[in-house]
């Protein structure tokens, strides 16, 4: 048993790249991974996981650091 919060964090996932993560994690993984958006603007990072939230929402939604 892992003693680990997330099994993947996306850094820097308010940039181009770190977005385009995101979308293919919300689209292509598994749903019960536990993962999580990295990044410098919470603001942004909100962006982001609403973004996520309305391509699959019976996914698990991304935990924000």
């Amino acid at each position: 048993m892992s003693s680990r919060q997330y099994d993947l964090v996306v850094f820097g996932a308010t940039g181009y790249t770190g977005k385009l993560t995101a979308e293919h994690i919300t689209t292509n993984l598994p749903t019960d991974l536990k993962w999580a958006l990295a990044g410098r603007s919470a603001s942004k990072l909100e962006a982001v996981a609403a973004e996520c939230k309305s391509l699959n929402p019976d996914r698990s939604q991304p935990g924000k650091r």
